[in-house]
This record gives structure tokens, sequence and C-alpha cells, in this order.
């Protein structure tokens, strides 16, 4: 008979309902003690979907005195202690707060939370704004209970974060600085109140605002990027092993993998996420949601709007590549910079679409965490070219099969598919006449007509060219790095060997792909720029330290704007494929090696 397995949090942010139904809850009671020895106001900034609000909720049961919801943890034997003392807690969740498109809405919103907080302590909500409100709370929970209050806040930027989640990247100013002073005011409260509180917690997505809303809480302590708190938040590997031991062997079988295949799959997927650029933790939503679904899947990205990070990659024209190995130094990944003003790298680390990794010297480089993180920005910028989003998902599913099989010719096709996602109308054959094309030129000037610039395949011109400018020929590496990311590859671009430095190095499972891009003015020149790839990887004797590499090398031509010729080599034969009206010909029998 089957074992039953425990209950799994999915979807579980409270401490005590998770404790009641006796769900799965990963200890880190360990680091309460560690937070008040930390400093009297303590932050720590994580990206969405790491407990942060399980962390609010377990230290709300911890300082409320809830000694039956510690049963077993490591906290107990603290709350066990003579000289521990429950206290009053004010929790607030920012996030919560409804309305932010005036700064009397946002007031509103506030103090219904504190309305909240002020009946769950039977005291009477006071104050003529929400900066006043909070105060006099602070100090009437004291005076009531006897006891200094324990402040948390979870999502304290939620209220600023809120404004970029439009149509656009672009913020009005007047609304984002009035955001910006309502917020300052209400926190510089527990400055103020200092006297009358025993420990104040405060978390976040980013460290966008801190700058500005935090400015002048001077005693605030960021333990953000501490190595001894890189842990507090999210899955290390013994965690993973120790916690979900049942469900491991359980899908290892399910899955009929070994459970040492089955883990080293997981951290390729879900590990990777540092925050001290040393160790390393899971991202628990992911890991949870694998487990619930037995299914290598991108929840992450998928949990919540993904829809600023795709809108930021296309009104930049970042590519997926571009910030990959990026040094960051420790001042700028403690204070990134305001939502409105950070860098790329800034955003794209604070969203946690990339992560740090240690450098000598005290620097950090960027990096994405896990494959799970890669694919699915991988899969938002190409989403950026097409409105036919699912159909970016089924040719990276595609990709893959192609890449599994070595099936080069099919890999191709796919690599055409995609590419001739962007600028439509250039990629069809009618439009590749000079003359058509100084016709379309016009027509869009003509009133009326204008409305094609809005159109999705003119967003998608649009921004591919702006790429070509900003990156040249190596735009065309970019975008086909991307598809492979989106694939699931291991792909390292520009790898530098002993006589010259690979376009590509691709591994997917145990194959390893050697890519040499060449740009041709048009079809014409395909097969002399091929040739030419495959002599370059011959001469300087790419992929030899792979025992039996695939040598692929690839055409681009600049009218055709996607690949026009392709030659490979496989086992000691080479292959050249056949392309007719801008696509590969060769029935994809001819395209295995």
């Amino acid at each position: 008979m089957t074992q039953d397995l425990p209950v799994l949090p999915l979807g579980m942010a409270g401490f005590e309902k998770l404790r009641v139904k006796q769900a799965v809850y990963v200890d880190k009671t360990k680091y309460i003690k560690d937070l008040e020895k930390a400093g009297q106001i303590v932050f720590c900034a994580r990206p969405r979907r790491f407990g942060k609000s399980l962390t609010v909720n377990t230290l709300d049961a911890f300082y409320s005195g809830r000694k039956d919801l510690f049963r077993g943890l490591e906290a107990e034997k603290d709350m066990n202690s003579p000289n521990f003392v429950a206290c009053p807690v004010v929790r607030l969740d920012m996030s919560a707060v409804v309305g932010s498109d005036s700064k009397e809405i946002l007031q509103d919103g506030i103090m219904d939370r504190l309305g909240i907080m002020a009946k769950r302590h039977q005291v009477s909500l006071r104050g003529t704004n929400c900066a006043n409100a909070f105060s006099c709370l602070i100090r009437d929970v004291h005076e009531a209970s006897g006891q200094e209050a324990v402040i948390l806040l979870d999502e304290y930027d939620a209220p600023v974060i809120n404004l970029a989640v439009r149509d656009k990247l672009t913020y009005d100013r007047k609304l984002l600085s009035e955001t910006r002073s309502v917020m300052q005011d209400f926190y510089t409260q527990i400055k103020v109140e200092e006297e009358h509180i025993k420990f104040a917690f405060i978390t976040g997505v980013t460290k966008f605002s801190r700058t500005g809303v935090f400015s002048r809480l001077n005693n605030l302590r960021d333990i953000s990027l501490f190595q001894d708190f890189s842990a507090f938040m999210g899955y290390t590997h013994d965690e993973l092993k120790t916690y979900f031991a049942p469900f491991i062997t359980r899908t290892a079988l399910e899955l009929e993998m070994s459970e040492e295949g089955l883990l080293n799959k997981l951290k390729k997927y879900y590990d990777g996420f540092s925050f001290d650029g040393k160790n390393e933790v899971y991202n628990p939503f992911s890991v949870i949601s694998f487990f619930a679904e037995k299914e290598f899947g991108n929840f992450w990205m998928e949990s919540g709007s993904n829809t600023v990070v795709r809108k930021y990659l296309r009104d930049k024209a970042l590519t997926v590549d571009q910030f990959q190995g990026q040094e960051m130094d420790y001042s700028e990944a403690r204070q990134p910079g305001e939502i409105d003003a950070t860098s790329p790298a800034g955003f794209l680390y604070q969203s946690g679409c990339l992560t740090l990794r240690a450098k000598d010297g005290g620097a950090y480089l960027l990096d994405y965490p896990n494959s799970e993180v890669r694919e699915a920005v991988s899969k938002l910028f190409m989403e950026n070219f097409t409105s036919d989003w699912g159909a970016i998902g089924k040719s990276g599913r595609e990709l893959g099969d192609r890449l599994a099989s070595v099936d080069i010719a099919g890999m191709v096709r796919v690599f055409i598919k995609l590419l001739a996602g962007i600028c439509y109308y250039d990629h069809l054959d009618a439009g590749r006449v000079p003359l058509v094309r100084t016709l379309k030129k016009i027509l869009r000037k003509i009133p009326g007509v204008n409305r094609l610039e809005s159109s999705d395949e003119s967003k998608s011109a649009n921004l591919a060219e702006k790429l070509l400018k900003t990156r040249g020929d190596s735009y065309y590496r970019s975008l086909l790095q991307t598809c492979l990311w989106m694939a699931g590859a291991k792909v390292t671009p520009e790898k530098p060997e002993n006589l010259g430095r690979l376009e590509l190095e691709v591994v997917y499972g145990s194959l390893t792909y050697v890519i040499e891009l060449k740009i041709s003015e048009n079809a014409n020149g395909a097969a002399r720029a091929a040739r030419s790839g495959m002599d370059q990887i011959y001469s300087r004797g790419y992929g030899g330290a792979s025992e039996t590499p695939v040598l692929v090398s690839l055409a681009v031509g600049k009218a055709e704007r996607n690949i026009v010729g392709c030659i490979f080599k496989r086992n000691g034969r080479e292959t050249a494929l056949e392309f007719k009206d801008g696509t590969c010909v060769t029935p994809p029998g001819d395209g295995l090696g």
C-alpha cells in the first residue's frame, strides 16, 4: 500500500494554516533570534514567491506567543525560555493597500489596514493622516499592553511598484512623487516612535525605492546581502532533500528517473538564486509547484505579472544575453537606485531575473539563476516580436526535440520560423523587392495608413531595427542564443579556446554543438558564407574538447534577415542543407548527420 504524502503548502502564506494542516514547513525559525541581534529595524529584500509573507506571518505568530504552532521547531526552545514575553504585533501587508491613483486614495487604503490592526489590539484608531495614525497606533498598543510593539511590514514597496504595472514603463511624475512622499512620511514614524518599538522587520520585492522612502530611517539595517542570512528565505539543497524526501522518492518513481537524476534536474531548473554571491537557494514556489504537478515548468515567472519585464526588454531594446556576466559592485547591488532611474542591469537584478555570483575583489557578476528563469526571460523577449505567444512556447519545445535527435534540418527550420516572426513584412517574398519596400514606406506616410505603425508587425520591426543598430551582427547571435535557451540548452557565447573564440557552444543533454555564424549580403552568398564558417571551425579546432561534437555553420542573409545557408558535420560526415524560397527544403532524414 502506498503511503500518503504530507500536505504540500501550495498557496499557503499563513503560518497558522500551514501548521494546523500539518503541511511541509521548512524550518527557518532559527533565524528569528539572529534578526533581533542584527538591529532594531531590519530590512530584507527578496524576489517574488520567495516566502516573504510566510516569514512575516511566522514572526507574527512568534512574537504573539503562539507556542502551540512552534512545537518541534527551532524557535520552540526560545519561546519556552523564562525570558520570553509575548509582544503586541502591528503587521501590515502593503500589497493589500487598495488604490494608487491619487495620494488621497493611497492614504485611505493605508488607514483601512491600520484600522484592522487597531481593532486587533482593541484600541481606537486616531490621527489626521496615515502617518499620524501609524504613530499613534504604535504608542497606543504599547500603552495598552505594557509591552513594546513589534512592527512587521510586508511588501513595503508595493504602493510604488504598483505604479509600474501599467501599459508602459512610464510614470506620472507628480503621482510618483506624491506616492513617495506619503510612504516616506509613513515609514518615518518607525524611527519617531522607536522608544515604543521592540523590533521592526521590513521586507519587499525590490530596493528600487529604498533610498527614497526610507531616507529618514538612518538606523535601518539592510541584511539583504548578508552571508549569515543568505538562506533565510528559499530552500538550500540539504533542506530540499530533508523536507521533501518522500516527494523526491515518489516523483522519481513516477517519472521513471533515479533520485539522483531527479535531484540534479531540480538543481538545474530551480536552484541558483544567490543573495551573497556564494550560497545558493531554490525558489520555494517552483519546488512546491513541481512536486504538485510533477512537471518541469516555468512556475515562478508564470505565477505573477510578467508584463513589466517583457515591456522593459522591448522599450529598452535589450537582448537576453546582454547582462549575463556583467560586473556589479557591492554598492550597486545594495542600492540599485530608484524604480524610474535604475540601470537596466539593476532592473533585471531587482526583478529576480538576474542573480549574483561572487567575483574576486569584492564585486559580483550577474547571471541567470537557473534554467527556469533563463527560459522564461527568453520567451518574454521573443514574445515582443509576435502576438502569437503560444507559438513561442511550442517552438521552444520543438527546438529541444530537434536538438535531442540531432535533426539539423529541423533545428534550422525552427530558427527560420522564429526569425521570420520578426519584421513580418520584410520576410514576405514580395517584401524583398526594393520597389515594393519603397512603396510601403510611402504608403505608411499617407494619412489613415499610419495605423500600420501600431500593428504587431510594425512594433516587432521597430524593435528589430533598434537592436540591429545597437548590437550589429551580434544581434543574430543573441537571437539564436535566446532560441536555444528557450529550448533548455546550456549555451556559452564567444567561448574562448586556444586559437580563437567560437560563436556558440551548445550543450543539450550529452550532446555538444559548435555553432559558427557568418553574415552574407543575401542568399546568393549563402554557400560561400557557410563554407567560410565551417573552414573557420576546422582551422581553429573548435569543439576539440568534446569527443563527438556536432559542428554547424550557419549563414544569415542581411537582405532576408534570416538563415539562408547551413553546413554541418557529425560522425565524420559533412552535409550542406538546401534552401528554396526562404526555407530549408532538405527532408528531415537528410538533416541527421
